[in-house]
C-alpha cells in the first residue's frame, strides 16, 4: 500500500503464523530474524512473527530508513537514539530502552551512516 503523496509504502501487508496483519510502518521500531520468521517489534511493545525472513523485509524498505545492523537486527532509523562501546561489543539504543546488538562488521557503516 502505498501512500498517495509519493511512491513510498505507508502501510504493509504482513502474513502472520495466524492471520494477515496491515501495520504502518512508522510504527516499526525493529526486526529481529528467527530463522525462516520475522519478529516484528512496534511501537505500542507487541510484536507480530511474520512467515518471511528478514531478507524480504530488507529489500522491502530498503529505500526507506532501515538500516541491517546485524544478521539477526533490521532497524527503523527514526528510533535510533544512540550507538555504543563496551567490553562485550557494540550496541544500539532504540526507543530510550531497547537495546540491540551492532556486529563488528557493520559498526563502522552504522557510524559513517550517521556521519560520525
Amino acid at each position: 500500500m502505498r501512500n498517495n503523496n509519493s511512491n513510498i509504502p505507508k502501510y504493509i501487508a504482513v502474513n502472520s503464523t495466524k492471520e494477515i496483519k496491515v501495520i504502518e510502518i512508522n510504527k516499526i521500531i525493529y526486526l529481529e530474524s528467527s530463522g525462516n520468521y520475522t519478529i516484528i517489534n512496534l511501537e505500542a511493545g507487541n510484536s507480530i512473527t511474520a512467515c518471511k525472513n528478514i531478507g524480504h523485509y530488507e529489500k522491502l524498505f530498503n529505500e526507506l530508513d532501515f538500516l541491517r545492523i546485524h544478521n539477526r537486527f533490521l532497524i527503523n532509523i527514526a528510533y535510533l537514539k544512540s550507538i555504543f562501546k563496551d567490553a562485550g561489543g557494540q550496541y544500539c539504543v532504540l526507543n530510550e530502552k531497547l537495546i540491540v546488538p551492532i556486529s563488528n562488521r557493520r559498526f563502522t557503516y552504522i557510524k559513517n551512516y550517521l556521519h560520525y
